[in-house]
């Protein structure tokens, strides 16, 4: 009986999170595959803990949804929870800040 109840508690320390990667990221992390990856973590990690997981530098200008909604990377992650993460894309024309501000309502477009 001990160890049934000793297995739970144990299970119920991780989450596991499916994560979709841009284009542009997958180019960046070379190990990474096409499709949707499947991340185990801590209980109570947030969007923050699995960049750092997947290698992504903090300083990485991305944008990123959870379940469908823009988050900042103290969002907290649930068990099962969907993350998609964008990078802003080069190219065009326009300041580096007009660009990111496009970035941003494309991305709030493709997530509704």
């Amino acid at each position: 009986m001990s160890r049934l109840h000793d297995a739970a508690r144990t299970e119920a320390r991780t989450i596991g999170v499916s994560v979709i990667l841009s284009a542009g990221l997958r180019r960046l992390l070379p190990k990474s595959a096409d499709g949707p990856q499947r991340h185990t973590l801590a209980a109570g990690a947030t969007l923050g803990d699995l960049l750092a997981a997947i290698g992504i530098d903090a300083a990485t200008d991305l944008t990123a949804a959870v379940d469908g909604e823009l988050a900042e990377r103290d969002t907290p992650l649930r068990d099962g929870a969907e993350v998609m993460l964008l990078v802003p894309m080069e190219g065009g024309s326009g300041s580096r800040s007009r660009r990111r501000g496009d970035h941003k309502k494309c991305s709030e477009r493709l997530l509704s």
